[in-house]
């Protein structure tokens, strides 16, 4: 194993901690990670095998294949990122009114103090 390869699966043996704590009450998004965190490990010490990936679904190189892939996994996210970030700004426009409309409500009618 060369240093580099030590290097990553500390990295990746610290995103699985940090994974599994964040997401401590959803076991599929534990599993997920765990998934994931042993895909990287594998492709990690064994590198010649994404290259052999990479071949068999017509790409020339390992590296180019996970760049691809990184490429397209990070347009999701940021995508389904954006999607959250909408429904929770409409979620705390829906909040604000019906809290106005109760509060308005509440009011004493003009003149009467």
């Amino acid at each position: 194993m060369t240093s580099i390869q030590g290097v990553l699966i500390a990295g990746l043996v610290i995103s699985v901690i940090f994974a599994s704590t964040a997401f401590r009450t959803k076991l599929a998004y534990r599993l997920v990670a765990l998934l994931l965190f042993l895909t990287a490990a594998t492709l990690v010490v064994f590198p010649d095998l994404t290259t052999s990936i990479a071949r068999a679904v017509g790409v020339g190189r390992g590296a180019d294949l996970i760049l691809y892939v990184a490429l397209i996994t990070g347009i999701d996210v940021a995508l389904l990122l954006y999607l959250r970030i909408r429904h929770l700004e409409q979620r705390i426009a829906d909040l604000v009114r019906a809290m106005a409309v109760r509060d308005a409500r509440r009011l004493p009618p003009e003149g009467q103090a």
